[in-house]
Order: C-alpha cells, then structure tokens, then sequence
C-alpha cells in the first residue's frame, strides 16, 4: 500500500506538471505568433530583406511560428547562422551589413518583443548574406558595365524551406560561397595578407637607384625584409647583407613573375613601385576578385576555356586542373575585351577577314591615306555591293572623302601569311563580334604586356589549341591540323562537342603552385568596384 501510494503521487505530480507546462508553451508559440503576423503585416519594411517574398513566404507557410526560437531559447540553427555572420570577414565580407550589433543586442533578451525582433533580424542576415555569398554582394552589371557573365541566383524560398526544417545548417551555410578552387584559394591568401597587416605590412621604399647583382646599398637589407615577408626569398644565408646578391636576384625574379613586370631580376622603376603596393591595397584587390568569382556560375564545365584578360593567358580547364594554357593578346584600353561567356562550336582553316567598319575608318583608311600601296600590300581587297559584290580598285577611291555617312564599301583581307587573323580562327556564340584567333605578329607575345587587339583574343598557338578542341591534344593530331592548313583551302569546321569558354578579368589570383598572383588594372575597372564594395 506504501508502494501504491508512492506511485499515486508521482502521477499527480507528473499530471500537474504536464497541465502547467504545455498551456506556458502554447501561450509562447501563440503569442510569438501573433505578434510576428502583426508586425509583417502592419510594418512589412521594417527591414528591407522582410519585403522580400521569400522572407514573408517562409513566415506564412509557419503560421508566423518564429524560425530561431522557441519557448527554451535560441535554436541550433540560430548559433550556426551568428557564427556564419561573425566568421563573414573570411569571405571577404563584413559582419556589420548581417545587423551583427543588432543581433548581439538581443541575442540574450528573454522578453517576447526582443525574441520576435531578433527572429526578424536573423531572417534578413540570411537572406542578405547568403545572396551576397553566394551570387555577389553587388550587381555585376551595375558595377562594372562590361561584364556580361550571367551567375545562378539563390533559390532563397528553398533556402529558407530547408532552414526551417532542420535543426542545425552548417553545412547548408557552408556549401552557400562558391566552391571553384580559385575562390577557396583566394580565400586562403585573404587570410594570409590580414596577417601580414596585423604585422604591420611591409617597409616602403623611397628613392634609389636601380638595384642589380652585385650592388652595395642600404636598401638591399630592406629588400630582403620585403621578399621574404611575400615569400620570394625562401634562402638567404647573409640576411644582414647590403649587397645584392643572386639569391636576392632569384626572389626578385620570383616577384616579377607573380606580379607581370618584365623579369630581369632588377629592381627598377616598375618593380619598385610595385613593392611599395600596401598590403591593404593587396587585400582590397583579393576581395574585390572574390567578388568577381560570386559573379560566375556554379557550374564552368567538366572543361572549359578561360582567358583571363589581365594575366594575358588562355587555360583549357578539365575536371578543375590546367590541361593547356598559352599567351594571349587582348584589346587595347581603348577597345577593352568584354567580360563575357559562350561556347566555341566552329572553327576556320585559312580565315579570311572581313574588316569591320570601325576599324576600317579608324585604322585601315587612314594608314591607306599615309601610304598608297598599303592595302595592296596587307592583300586587303576593297568590295562594292553584298550580294552581287564588285571588287574596287583601291587607286580609283578618293580616301580623304569617306567616312561614316559616306561608306560604300566592304573590306576584306585574303588568307595567307600576311592575314591578322592567322591560320585559324574560333568562333564562339557572343554578340560582341569577338573570337579567338592567331597572328602573324608572333613579336608581340614577348611582351610582358599584352593588350594590342581591337578587341578578339589572339592566341599564340592556335594549331596546338584547335588539336585540344577537335581531338586529344598530342602531337600526332597537331600534325593533322597542320595538314588541313597547308591545303590552303578555307575550311569550316564543327567542334564534335561545343566547349564552354569564359572571358574573365581577375587581377589577383593563385597560380596550380599556390604562388599568388596580382596584376595591374589594365581597363580601369577596378576603381568602381572598390569604391561600392568599400574595400
């Protein structure tokens, strides 16, 4: 009986428990809720990202049911999205636009209007972070009015479906910034340069003469200090020394290498003032590429083609690793290369070219006027008439009066040895009238610099590239491509498979070596991008 009446009264107790406890549970997610509903429906600007259909959506389909809380506290998924905003830096990004001070604010308020208010506040934090961590925090288009790659948006309804059903989303949040290895690795050196400020950054150099082997100054110790700050000088068994020895020769060749000026292993003019960059203007120029990688799609390709333009260089990518790269020509500032993608589907054996007008009045006509036989000697043939065209003696047209009302004609340039076009020319989908192409002035990829085009990408190996895009790559079939050109026929060709290609603009980058890479702003493009991102 003692027994029995043990067993009663816990019972009771349990019941009496239960009885209190789940009303005071009901009462918190009643309330909450109808104070949410209140305040989206009365005030639904209170914060911008809550005007956002994905926000409201998310809120209605839960019956106004808070998304961070509950009637113990905050959720784990709460935590993992504060640590997410807290850690924002490492993307390049700042805390203080994901309402981090407000958040700390109520994050350890019990009352129920500072609850509902931070609910709404983390609710805006992801929708504003994950937009711009995942497709850029500025609009491509807006800032830089030249690059025309189109990213995926954030499917944000399904992101905020998926949050709501589970209990933690750190891997959710993680998978959110881009995966490219160009990314992650730029991410890393991000990480490397703050540290590297923490430290104060590196010594400025004044006036000097030019720095060379074997010369005795003070600032060579200063130099040591710079380059193995970077890490160009990996071995320096005199650190104390003030003459310039080869090791300091190799790592400043290292520096030009990484940085595009001419490696001579001299410290000049160019490479001074390069070394004398800060290295928050270094952090700045990681970020902002950072950001330019939020611009590009998820998805490249299994393989793909990139020019990046300010590195001069052309990649064939497959499965994330450089199968080719080669030295490109790109357009001059005044004829910037566009930011864009498409796909390289056909190509040409013995090109002609067909002149554009632009050029033609800009360029062709004007040196035809310095020089008489110009025309006749570049095998440029002067056309009247499309459809039923009539070849124009050159030596019959008065140049000095044709302009851009005043325009009959059509230019076009024979194949052959003296083309500007080359042996082959690529054509891909764009409707800037660009492609890839070669040239005769093989000169010109000496330069370290590389921007002399109209505008199309001249590449330096055009029968090497064309055996990677028809077939595997070996020598054997360069060896074919090479027999269809020496045919000397015009000849179309359809790829077997249409390749992706993506013209980019990255200035700072991390090489397959993990050696990063900065170079100069050669379009100005950089400025607008600094001055909205606030670098």
């Amino acid at each position: 009986t003692r027994r029995i009446s043990r067993l009663k009264r816990a019972f009771l107790l349990f019941c009496l428990l239960f009885a209190n406890s789940a009303p005071a549970a009901e009462s918190w997610l009643t309330e909450s809720s109808r104070y949410l509903e209140q305040l989206l429906k009365s005030n639904p600007d209170r914060l911008p990202e809550l005007e956002q259909d994905a926000v409201l959506e998310s809120y209605r389909s839960r019956h106004y049911k808070p998304l961070w809380s509950n009637e113990q506290g905050r959720l784990d998924r709460a935590y993992d999205l504060l640590h997410v905003i807290i850690k924002a830096r490492d993307e390049g990004l700042e805390p203080s636009d994901y309402h981090l001070e407000r958040l700390r604010k109520y994050w350890d308020s019990s009352g129920l209007g500072e609850t509902v208010q931070l609910d709404l506040l983390l609710s805006a934090a992801l929708y504003r972070y994950s937009n711009d961590v995942y497709s850029g925090r500025l609009v491509a288009s807006e800032v830089d009015p030249d690059w025309h790659i189109k990213n995926d948006a954030l499917d944000t309804k399904r992101l905020f479906a998926e949050v709501a059903s589970k209990s933690s989303i750190a891997k959710r949040l993680k998978d959110l910034p881009p995966r490219h290895a160009g990314y992650q690795s730029l991410k890393q050196q991000l990480d490397h340069y703050r540290e590297l400020a923490q430290q104060g950054g590196w010594p400025r150099f004044g006036w000097g003469p030019v720095l060379e082997r074997d010369v005795q100054h003070d600032q060579v110790v200063l130099l040591r200090r710079r380059l193995k700050l970077t890490g160009d000088l990996v071995v320096d068994p005199f650190p104390d020394m003030d003459i310039y020895d080869r090791w300091i020769e190799e790592a400043v060749m290292r520096y030009q290498q990484r940085h595009g000026l001419e490696v001579d292993g001299k410290v000049g003019p160019q490479t001074r003032r390069s070394l004398n960059i800060t290295v928050s203007e270094r952090i700045r120029q990681i970020r902002i590429n950072m950001e330019r990688w939020r611009w590009l799609p998820r998805q490249l390709g299994k393989r793909y083609v990139v020019v990046n333009m300010t590195g001069f260089e052309l990649y064939i990518m497959e499965n994330g690793s450089a199968i080719l790269s080669m030295p490109v020509i790109v357009g001059k500032a005044y004829r910037s290369t566009p930011t864009f993608s498409g796909l390289i589907s056909y190509m040409e054996y013995n090109p002609y070219w067909t002149i554009p007008k632009k050029l033609v009045l800009e360029d062709i006509i004007p040196r035809q006027l310095r020089d008489s036989s110009y025309l006749t000697r570049k095998s440029i043939k002067v056309y009247r008439g499309w459809s039923n065209p009539r070849e124009v003696d050159p030596k019959s047209v008065d140049w000095s009066k044709i302009d851009e009302e005043r325009y009959p004609y059509w230019f076009r340039q024979e194949p052959g040895p003296k083309n500007a076009l080359g042996s082959i020319k690529f054509l891909f989908s764009n409707p800037y009238a660009v492609y890839l192409h070669g040239t005769p002035d093989k000169h010109l990829f000496e330069r370290v610099v590389r921007a002399f085009s109209s505008g199309c990408i001249r590449v330096k190996d055009p029968v090497r590239l064309a055996s990677f895009l028809l077939y595997d790559g070996t020598r054997e079939k360069e060896e074919v491509v090479l027999a269809n050109i020496h045919l000397g026929t015009i000849q179309g060709i359809t790829l077997p498979i249409a390749i992706p290609i993506y013209l980019v603009y990255w200035n700072a980058w991390v090489d397959e070596d993990g050696d990063m890479h900065f170079r100069h702003d050669i379009y100005g493009r950089d400025a607008r991008l600094i001055e909205l991102f606030g670098a």
